[in-house]
């Protein structure tokens, strides 16, 4: 009898542990597994010169990539590096992932070239005064992973701008992607075409619920304009709660209002979904 029960225990504890290494699987997996994981990278580079008119003038650039490596099974992702590089790093198709990320850094500086221009005879003849003496411009890029499971991962990238160490702008920029095909998501991943019309309005809906509005004119009054051509543009990113669209300074309000965001609940948008939407593993 005795033999009976410590055999019963044995299989009893064997049953246990295997229950319980089956849940930390699944814990481990599914939902809560990171899409990729990411490597960094930090680059930066710097030049200075003096204008004919005697201002002295020093431009910086860096940045901080983290870039996706593998998925969460330990597999490369070589098409999704390719598809981050054209989309993220905003490079040609034939740039490998490292002179990419560089280029990101020499695309900065570039953007400055006009002040090596040659100046014209009344601005060389004009005596700089102690605030033109030196100039100062700043370009910081950083690319991080927002979102990252049930196999897709968005990055976000935020590009500052610096003028004499004051901010003179700020964009924030979103790139999704479906890990396990290893492609793009655009919006004809999330939404069937004939409702993208439907998804607008719901943005407007919520543009208005977001600012206490009844109407356009209380949103042009707090500095929105065209809201009634509002679209559902690339630039979303995805969270717990839903989809949220990000709009650049100037594209949806005067820059004093920054860039507008407005979140739709998963649930709000269950009705318009093409088939096989990403936001149905959502």
């Amino acid at each position: 009898m005795k033999t009976k029960n410590i055999s019963l225990f044995i299989v009893l504890l064997i049953t246990a542990l295997l229950s319980s290494c089956n849940k930390a699987d699944k814990g481990q997996g599914g939902n809560s597994r990171s899409a990729v994981t990411v490597k960094s990278q930090r680059l930066n580079d710097t030049s200075a010169f003096t204008m004919a008119n005697g201002v002295r003038c020093t431009i910086t650039a860096d940045a901080t990539i983290e870039y996706p490596v593998s998925d969460g099974n330990g597999v490369a992702l070589d098409s999704l590096q390719r598809l981050f590089s054209a989309y993220v790093l905003e490079s040609g198709d034939s740039l490998a992932l490292k002179d990419a990320m560089r280029q990101v850094v020499t695309n900065s500086m570039h953007q400055y070239d006009f002040m090596a221009e040659p100046v014209s005879a009344d601005e060389a003849d004009e005596a700089p005064n102690a605030e033109q003496t030196t100039l100062k411009y700043a370009t910081s890029t950083r690319i991080t992973p927002v979102y990252n499971k049930n196999g897709v991962v968005t990055f976000e990238r935020v590009d500052v701008v610096k003028k004499n160490d004051k901010v003179t702008s700020v964009t924030h920029r979103y790139y999704s992607f479906d890990v396990e095909t290893q492609t793009y998501i655009d919006v004809n991943r999330l939404f069937r075409e004939d409702a993208v019309a439907d998804v607008c309005q719901l943005l407007k809906q919520q543009l208005l619920k977001q600012n206490n509005a009844t109407g356009n004119e209380q949103l042009n009054d707090l500095g929105y304009f065209n809201v009634e051509n509002i679209t559902v543009s690339r630039n979303f990113y995805f969270d717990d709660k839903g989809v949220t669209w990000s709009y650049l300074p100037n594209e949806l309000a005067v820059e004093a209002v920054g860039e507008p965001k407005i979140t739709i609940p998963y649930s709000d948008l269950k009705d318009y979904l093409c088939d096989d939407s990403i936001i149905q593993r959502f």
